[in-house]
């Protein structure tokens, strides 16, 4: 193994000789020159290759990482707001008012599916208390009654329109 760096050497030593002739014939103040110029340009080497590539990526990490605080900031405070948001009987608005309808004793005359989380419901004939219990208990349930609009029938009993959204 010490034969061979031996005959490294060697020949690093052939390959720069020509070039350490040169260098002996160049006058004191070209020499100088010369150095500081291989100075500067090795500073900007490691300026231009290590240095600056390193900082950008610690800045492209940083910035990653505040990004990723905000994200799990906003995830968590969004799972609080989930928790505290009751579920839905059934999956759906309607699914909910439906069941909800039948226990309070109100049948359902018209519905209209407006999207996959809102819904329009109509109710004809129902007793006022059924439906005031009825949409308390949607309520209760994290239905929002959007627009309500209750009218009071001749016989005694009050019809209505609703509006409802998860």
């Amino acid at each position: 193994m010490s034969a061979f760096f031996q005959s490294l050497q060697q020949e690093f030593s052939r390959s720069l000789a020509p070039w350490q002739a040169r260098w002996r014939q160049l006058a004191p103040r070209d020499q100088l020159a010369l150095q500081i110029l291989g100075a500067v340009l090795g500073l900007l080497l490691l300026f231009f290759g290590l240095w600056q590539p390193s900082h950008k990526a610690a800045l492209r990490a940083q910035a990653e990482y505040e990004n990723n605080r905000q994200l799990q900031l906003w995830i968590q405070d969004s799972a609080r707001h989930v928790q505290k948001r009751p579920v839905l009987a059934g999956g759906s608005v309607l699914g909910a008012a439906n069941s909800l309808a039948g226990s309070s004793g109100l049948t359902l005359s018209r519905v209209e599916p407006q999207g996959e989380s809102a819904v329009r419901i109509w109710i004809e004939r129902a007793d006022f208390n059924a439906m005031a219990g009825w949409l308390a208990q949607l309520a209760a349930q994290g239905v929002k009654i959007e627009e309500a609009q209750v009218e009071r029938r001749q016989d005694g009993g009050v019809s209505g329109r609703f509006s409802l959204s998860q």
